[in-house]
């Protein structure tokens, strides 16, 4: 009875080895994010896309990366200010502080987006495309660029 009883806890230990978790991290796209302290990014695009929402009656959306885990940027409008975690592609934001200006609909339509991000974002990677922010689910949120210099001319 007795070695009936490890041989069935013995199967049960290794059926249950296989079962770990998948995380939706495994599936995204380039590596964790490395050295981003001293680093600026735009945006490139978003989800829903903001393409037909850019304008360039205000600077275009960008995000510094500070010393302490810091980041402060614009949002198309406002400038906003927040911290970071990071474990891995693990990556979270604090809810960010922003200015209060008003802007065109469009405008304040994207920051609106950009905001939501932040709050969504659970994984960072990097790869030749650039910074990938991505959900709980895996599903990419935002993608940003090294920042360049004399985008709205």
């Amino acid at each position: 009875m007795q070695k009936s009883f490890i041989a069935l806890l013995g199967a049960c230990v290794m059926a249950l080895t296989g079962c770990t978790e998948k995380s939706p991290a495994d599936d995204l796209a380039g590596e964790a994010a490395k050295n981003l302290q001293g680093t600026s990014w735009q945006l490139v695009s978003s989800e829903p896309s903001a393409k037909d929402e850019e304008n360039c009656e205000n600077l275009p959306p960008v995000m510094d990366f500070l010393d302490d885990s810091k980041v402060a940027g614009n949002l198309g409008c406002n400038l906003f200010n927040t911290t970071y975690t990071q474990e891995g592609k693990k990556f979270s934001f604090a809810p960010a502080a922003t200015t209060r200006r008003m802007c065109s609909p469009d405008a304040m339509k994207l920051e609106g987006k950009l905001l939501n991000m932040l709050q969504a974002t659970r994984y960072l990677t990097q790869n030749e495309k650039g910074l990938m922010f991505w959900d709980e689910n895996g599903k990419l949120l935002a993608q940003y660029e090294p920042e360049k210099a004399g985008q709205c001319q």
